[in-house]
């Protein structure tokens, strides 16, 4: 997203989502392979897209209120959202060793992003970019409005691998999920779009490839890898695996764009590496 930029952040997200559809409709075509269609599974795989869209959205406009850092750690919460669904609704146990794992790993999150809050956002050290053309603040960085935009981006993460497991659950393929998934999040991020009055084009070369990279290394890649995990994963360990994530994007950070990477941040992302595997030996699961 970063490298994308000066295009907004919203219509990042929707072109990452709109060269994926193109992509998988392509693959379907030349294979002859039809989308598995029908069914509670394939409504459950469209909602998931809509909560996706719905989670990048809101997470990549909470980028613009407060630091790359504190949105991070906000949207990070997923597990404590699925975990309470699993007590609540599904009226299932969180095994001991799972939920000091979880809590673990959101410590370790808290501690790698929180040794960054202090930095500018997202547009810093991206040369010939002004900060203030993008509408980013450097003051007041835990702004409320960017913090419950990040919490509410993660309560519709959490719903996405709910209903993505769900779908999974009753059958259907990896591809076609990650298809349908991917067709209604890009119509969602779209309509979101529209409604900012965000532009859709005028966006150098560099934009273009980064928004490419994305749809093929993000979104085919790496939701088609969480998408099959999904299937044999209960959906509380998935979400806490998943805080990994910030752990690899400070480990990118350091390797493509140049951030330092201090003696607290690689703590932390340690202790998040070490709660994951407290979490994966547990016996929680949602199945």
């Amino acid at each position: 997203m970063r490298w994308a930029l000066p295009a907004p952040p919203v219509i990042t997200g929707f072109y990452r989502m709109l060269f994926a559809s193109g992509m998988l409709a392509a693959f379907f075509l030349l294979t002859r392979r039809r989308i598995a269609l029908g069914g509670r599974a394939s409504l459950y795989a469209a909602a998931s897209g809509l909560c996706f869209g719905t989670d990048l959205a809101l997470w990549h406009t909470s980028i613009v209120h407060t630091s790359v850092a504190m949105a991070t750690l906000l949207v990070n919460t997923t597990p404590i959202y699925v975990g309470l669904y699993v007590l609540l609704v599904r009226r299932q146990s969180l095994d001991r060793r799972f939920t000091l794992g979880a809590g673990l790993a959101l410590v370790g999150t808290a501690t790698l992003f929180g040794a960054r809050t202090g930095t500018l956002g997202f547009a810093t050290g991206i040369p010939g970019i002004q900060t203030e053309t993008l509408g980013i603040r450097t003051e007041n960085l835990d702004d409320l409005t960017g913090a419950a935009l990040a919490l509410t981006a993660a309560i519709f993460y959490a719903a996405y691998l709910l209903l993505m497991r769900a779908a999974r659950g009753a059958g259907v393929d990896t591809l076609s999920a990650l298809a349908l998934m991917t067709f209604s999040a890009t119509a969602v991020l779209g309509v979101y779009g529209l409604a900012r009055g965000d532009a859709f084009v005028g966006f150098p070369t560099s934009s273009w490839m980064a928004m490419a990279g994305a749809a093929s290394l993000t979104q085919i890649g790496g939701l088609m890898g969480i998408i099959w995990a999904l299937r044999f994963l209960p959906t509380t360990l998935a979400s806490v695996a998943l805080l990994g994530q910030p752990v690899g994007t400070a480990i990118l950070g350091w390797w493509l764009l140049g951030e330092s990477l201090g003696s607290v941040q690689l703590l932390g992302g340690a202790t998040v590496l070490a709660g994951i595997a407290m979490a994966s030996r547990s016996s929680s699961g949602d199945d």
